[in-house]
């Protein structure tokens, strides 16, 4: 991937999450979002996620586990919203 893809790609997601706001569980939405994606490309989008302005906040005390492709993921529950 060069690095015009990776800034195309970062601006694709976090336009995508402005026109989504308020997500309860960013991790879920991703998955949801992009369920041909494999763990390393999701958590690419999280990289460019938080590198944002945006107010992320824990939703949940319990982590949760997610399962992305054939791999699976525990990390707790993020909601996100705009920096208002």
């Amino acid at each position: 991937m060069t690095e015009d893809n990776i800034t195309v790609s970062s601006l694709y997601i976090i336009q995508k999450i402005r026109q989504s706001l308020p997500i309860e569980d960013l991790m879920e939405w991703l998955i949801k979002e992009h369920p041909q994606a494999e763990l390393k490309q999701i958590l690419a989008m999280l990289n460019a996620i938080y590198q944002e302005k945006f107010t992320i906040l824990p939703a949940d005390e319990a982590p949760k586990i997610y399962r992305v492709g054939d791999r699976e993921l525990t990390a707790f529950p993020q909601r996100i919203t705009d920096n208002g």
